[in-house]
């Protein structure tokens, strides 16, 4: 609008300064004026109107830079800011993992100063106090600062080994560290590690960083040496501060034996360093079976004590003084009992609480031969079976034995001329290995009661 008033008043001045013509000139002229005027206008009109869309053009544009640069501006505070909260969240997780891994330390320490050692499974009220073994067991649970051998401690399944073991432990406490051994490894690491009190914790980014990498750090290989790595730790502070090396129990390696060997021998070779450093004392229990015999046969059994301590059954007046004076049987059945069980704990137990039930010693003689003769189906010696001819062999050369009712090793492998029968025949519950002479005699005292007595051995259709 200001444009057109301004044209117009130009115009006027214009006709104005014409006022003085005669009218023909000024009829003339006012054409020519008007024309050139309405000319302007439109061009005038024309800028104004480009002038006006190159305005809304430079506008949108302003508009669309300034949100393109908030944009840009608010992702650049977005990156900040998870920068900034990883950097916060690395610097806790590390420092979590400093504070409790030190704490860690402390109870790896607390473990090997108080010892670590469950109580026995049996009551308080049924332990039977063994006093000559329990003294041979405290002897090596109380080693001296230079003691440089491990230990292996037999005895048949049931005779009481993993009980006056724990109960010898838990007396001492001191430097003394349990570990019930599981033929699997990652079950046998996690065990070990709860005995010490080892509880590793990982950072978070690290554990991912080594996953991403590659790194193999869920094998159990590499969390094996980690735990070991903190036992030694544990055992070197201890033995500064004691003078003296901790012992380290490792129960029931038998099952090794029959399932896992490879462990077995890197379970011997860290117990035979540790012998030769001095910094450890390890003691490994064991059924009497192929394990303490494989032991025997390597190098590692250098650093061994060559007596392995043997834990028998318990003794004529033991058995009777449990029998009757614990579980109150009467005189005639606990005779009864222990001229069919001999002194094994574990069945004097079991079938002695059987007659407290109300079950007659006959029917327990019966249950004791089912069990003896399904044993005897497991070694594949019954009549027909592959391990028959040489069972009855075996069988007999013990049987003519009457002193002691036992052949040495070498007798017997030259009987049964075959390393895996002979193998079989001892993990089964027939025969027994005993490494303290090399001897092989009867599992039990109610296997050798049942091939004396029972009619088919006597009239020998069983082994014939």
């Amino acid at each position: 609008m200001l444009v057109r008033y301004t044209r117009v008043t130009v115009l006027l001045r214009r006709t104005q300064s014409l006022s003085f013509l005669p009218l023909q000139a000024k009829l003339c002229i006012w054409p020519s004026l008007i024309h050139n005027s309405c000319i302007l206008q439109a061009r005038h009109a024309h800028t104004y109107s480009d002038t006006k869309d190159a305005l809304k053009t430079r506008i949108r544009n302003v508009k669309k830079n300034i949100s393109e640069g908030a944009k840009t501006d608010l992702s650049a505070w977005k990156i900040i800011k998870w920068l900034g909260t990883g950097i916060l969240f690395i610097s806790f997780d590390y420092s979590f993992a400093s504070w409790y891994n030190y704490h860690n330390e402390k109870n790896l320490i607390r473990a090997f100063e108080y010892g670590s050692c469950p109580e026995p499974e049996v009551n308080q009220k049924w332990l039977i106090h063994r006093k000559e073994i329990i003294k041979k067991l405290k002897r090596v649970l109380k080693p001296t600062p230079d003691h440089s051998s491990y230990h292996v401690i037999v005895g048949n399944y049931g005779t009481g080994k993993t009980t006056v073991v724990r109960q010898c432990a838990r007396d001492v406490r001191k430097g003394v560290i349990y570990v019930d051994v599981p033929p699997i490894l990652d079950n046998f690491v996690n065990n070990l590690a709860k005995a010490i009190g080892f509880k590793e914790y990982v950072p978070i980014t690290e554990s991912l960083m080594q996953k991403i990498l590659g790194s193999g750090v869920s094998d159990e290989q590499p969390k094996l040496s980690r735990v070991l790595d903190a036992f030694e730790r544990g055992a070197l502070k201890y033995k500064a501060k004691n003078g003296k090396p901790p012992v380290l129990i490792l129960d029931n390696i038998s099952k090794l034996g029959q399932k896992n060997m490879n462990m077995l021998e890197d379970l011997q070779d860290i117990a035979k360093l540790y012998a030769d450093q001095s910094s450890c004392i390890i003691i490994f229990v064991s059924s009497e079976g192929t394990a303490p015999r494989m032991m025997m046969q390597r190098s590692s059994w250098s650093r061994a004590e060559k007596k392995p301590i043997v834990i028998k059954d318990l003794t004529s007046k033991e058995s009777f003084n449990y029998l009757h004076s614990k579980l109150g049987i009467e005189k005639e059945v606990t005779n009864q009992l222990i001229q069919l069980l001999g002194g094994r704990i574990r069945d004097l137990k079991e079938y002695g609480n059987m007659i407290k039930g109300g079950v007659t010693f006959e029917e327990v003689r019966k249950i004791v031969f089912s069990t003896i003769n399904y044993n005897f189906h497991q070694a594949r010696m019954i009549k027909g079976e592959r391990n028959h001819i040489i069972g009855k062999v075996i069988i007999q050369k013990l049987v003519e034995n009457k002193k002691n009712k036992k052949i040495h090793f070498d007798t017997f492998i030259e009987l049964v001329n075959n390393e895996q029968i002979a193998n079989e025949l001892l993990q089964a519950s027939v025969f027994s290995y005993n490494p303290e002479d090399g001897s092989v005699t009867f599992q039990s005292c109610a296997t050798e009661v049942f091939v004396k007595e029972n009619p088919e051995l006597k009239s020998k259709e069983v082994f014939t």
